[in-house]
């Protein structure tokens, strides 16, 4: 019986995660922006939310296409793209002008803050408002111990 539940969690899981790409899909188009951009600029979001201090250089092209699995020569294009738009900027390392370092504008800080609030928050956020308080904790709970056993 354990085998057929985790067979079952598996396929929610991702149709789950499909309704979600779907939903960024549909919010990035409306925003002009392609999924792949759209993932880019999350990224970059999330490094800057991850920051331990102020301190900290925003991530290098390299190191941002090893995080999202592409290769430096692709996001260089992504990147460029969204440089045309105004929505990030790349800036040369002072240690290492070789290299470039790349982070979100203001603008695209401001844009990805509304994708992020229409795409994920209110979406799944109505979505889990609609399930009983019981169901809600115990998916909780679940997710939970599901993250500690995969870390």
């Amino acid at each position: 019986m354990k085998k057929g539940n985790i067979t079952e969690i598996l396929r929610y899981w991702e149709h789950i995660n499909k309704l979600i790409r779907l939903k960024h899909r549909e919010t990035a188009q409306k925003y002009d922006l392609t999924f792949e951009q759209f993932h880019l600029m999350i990224e970059l979001d999330h490094h800057a939310e991850f920051k331990l201090d102020n301190y900290e250089l925003p991530p290098t092209v390299g190191e941002i296409a090893a995080d999202v699995g592409n290769a430096p020569h692709t996001l260089s294009e992504r990147i460029k793209r969204l440089e045309k738009k105004g929505l990030v900027k790349k800036i040369r390392d002072e240690k290492d002008l070789r290299i470039n370092r790349v982070m979100l504008t203001d603008k695209g800080q401001n844009l990805i803050d509304s994708i992020k609030n229409e795409a994920d928050n209110i979406f799944i956020y109505n979505a889990l408002e609609k399930m009983e308080k019981n169901s809600l904790n115990n998916l909780l709970n679940s997710l939970k111990q599901l993250n500690e056993n995969l870390s």
